[in-house]
């Protein structure tokens, strides 16, 4: 029987979910396509009707499951909204993403690997690259607008970026009580008031 869209893409999202959940409990290197095909109910071999491999379905889980979709999910006129609004929805959005318990394991099991990794560099890397130029060419349309100042756009998306991680990182990986005092509108406030003030015009 074929496969329709529906059934193609449900197929899909039920491997990268199992490959998520492996990918958190035995880690990216050690886990192998047979326990994603066992988690996921299927066999070894469907997995490659859908991704050309183990790096493939991480970088997938990236672009889809990470506050990475929010570049192709967010629709082009977000570039038209005033700084103050843009930059707390887009924090929101991120938080709302990545402090899910499912994300939250992922990469505690992800970060390690990193460090230790150098193959996971080409899968990492690149997608935080993008989402800093998305962030920067945000910035320079509203410099280009005189809503902001003529500032490093890409500088400044790595203090937003780095805030907000910081704040993950304590909450979600160190368990900071501090950190865990605040609510997600909270952070997102102070993070984006904090970055505007150093970026409106003078």
């Amino acid at each position: 029987m074929a496969r329709t869209p529906k059934v193609v893409e449900d197929r899909r999202d039920q491997i990268i979910d199992a490959a998520m959940q492996v990918f958190a409990q035995r880690g990216f290197t050690r886990a192998t396509n047979k326990d994603i095909a066992r988690e996921a109910g299927i066999t070894p071999g469907l997995i490659y009707y859908y991704f050309d491999s183990k790096e493939d379905l991480l970088k997938t889980i990236i672009e889809t499951r990470s506050p990475a979709q929010l570049m192709t999910t967010l629709p082009p006129q977000v570039f038209e909204l005033p700084p103050e609004i843009f930059m707390r929805m887009l924090i929101l959005r991120a938080l709302s993403i990545i402090e899910t318990d499912q994300f939250i394991q992922l990469t505690r099991m992800i970060l390690p690997e990193v460090v230790h990794n150098t193959e996971l560099e080409p899968i990492i890397f690149p997608m935080i690259r993008r989402l800093l130029e998305f962030l920067g060419t945000y910035f320079e349309v509203q410099m280009e607008k005189g809503a902001l100042r003529r500032v490093d756009g890409v500088l400044t998306a790595q203090v937003m970026v780095g805030s907000v991680f910081i704040f993950v990182l304590r909450r979600q990986i160190l368990h900071d009580p501090i950190a865990l005092e605040y609510s997600h509108e909270q952070i997102a406030e102070v993070v984006s008031e904090t970055v505007l003030q150093g970026i409106l015009p003078r």
